[in-house]
């Protein structure tokens, strides 16, 4: 049943993560689809709609997106009209997580000297 449980949630994530909405299917958000969370994407969509008025100073854009949810905030976004947003500027925070095979590379961890120690 949890076999069951994990495949159905890991074709849901995989679905969620192919399936791209008309808005990001512009040349800004190019290098972030798959890499950042939907909802960050998001947050970004409603931030770049303020570009138009915000403009580069940041007195008028108040940078609320950069200080709070360290998200690139609008007057960054002016940097990017042309061209995409690099993924160096999403906090990793926002990252997508991985349902991948891969297994990290843990240090080996071994507790039998203090075994021994213990059963002198």
């Amino acid at each position: 049943m949890i076999t069951l449980q994990h495949t159905k949630i890991k074709a849901s994530f995989e679905t969620s993560t192919h399936v791209v909405g008309h808005v990001f299917k512009v040349t800004l958000y190019k290098k972030l689809l798959g890499m950042v969370l939907r909802y960050a994407l998001n947050q970004i969509v409603a931030e770049f709609k303020r570009v138009s008025y915000a403009g580069i100073d940041s007195s008028h854009c108040g940078c609320v997106m950069r200080t709070t949810h360290d998200l690139p905030c609008a007057c960054e976004l002016t940097r990017y009209l042309v061209g995409s947003i690099p993924l160096s500027i999403i906090h990793m925070f926002w990252w997508r997580l991985s349902f991948s095979d891969q297994v990290l590379s843990e240090p080996e961890i071994s507790i039998t000297k203090e075994i021994e120690t213990i059963s002198k």
